[in-house]
């Protein structure tokens, strides 16, 4: 924006860029959060543009995130990146729709309670990532050799530990059941 923008109100004064700290709520819980608007120095009229509206929803929506113990948007980040994990991957991987991790990571939206617990659990555990990865058929798509992890004073590759967990306790497995399309799953009859 710049110094120069005409008041759209009244059309003479200019409009300069403003703050103000309000007080919100939600469930109970009270944050004095910015709220971005315009105000002309004319006619006095102060007004949110969509730029504005769109920071001021990001900041409302990162304050309920918290108040919900939900991943924050650089948390998410910080995980895909964790895999190498474009944002049309992690959605095709982990569900949510074609752009929902752009809207995760920027603040657009809150992520329900149940993808924020898949999160959190790949997050702490590879081996739990790799499965995804093979249970989606997205094999294919990763370069990078699973890593391997520490266990004690051992050091264990995380296949080696699968295999041995299938050869002792076999398994369902609603693999042979699906075909896969486009990253879709749809049953076999």
């Amino acid at each position: 924006m710049s110094a120069q923008e005409l008041c759209p109100i009244c059309g003479e004064g200019h409009v300069f860029a403003s703050v103000q700290m309000v007080e919100s709520e939600y469930k109970g819980h009270k944050a004095n959060l910015p709220l971005h608007y315009k105000q002309c120095d004319t006619c006095t009229s102060d007004f949110a543009g969509m730029a504005e509206s769109k920071l001021n929803k990001r900041v409302l929506m990162a304050f309920r995130k918290q108040v919900d113990g939900l991943l924050t948007g650089e948390e998410i980040t910080a995980l895909r990146k964790q895999y190498q994990l474009t944002q049309a991957q992690a959605a095709r991987l982990f569900g949510g729709g074609p752009v929902a991790f752009s809207k995760y990571e920027n603040g657009d939206v809150a992520q329900s309670e149940a993808m924020d617990t898949l999160l959190r659990l790949v997050r702490r555990s590879p081996e739990t990532f790799w499965a995804l990865v093979e249970e989606k058929g997205m094999q294919g798509e990763f370069t990078q050799q699973r890593k391997p992890v520490h266990v004690g004073a051992k050091l264990v590759s995380l296949t080696a530990v699968r295999a041995e967990l299938e050869r002792t306790e076999p398994r369902y497995s609603p693999r042979p059941f699906r075909r896969f399309t486009h990253g879709e799953a749809s049953c076999q009859n």
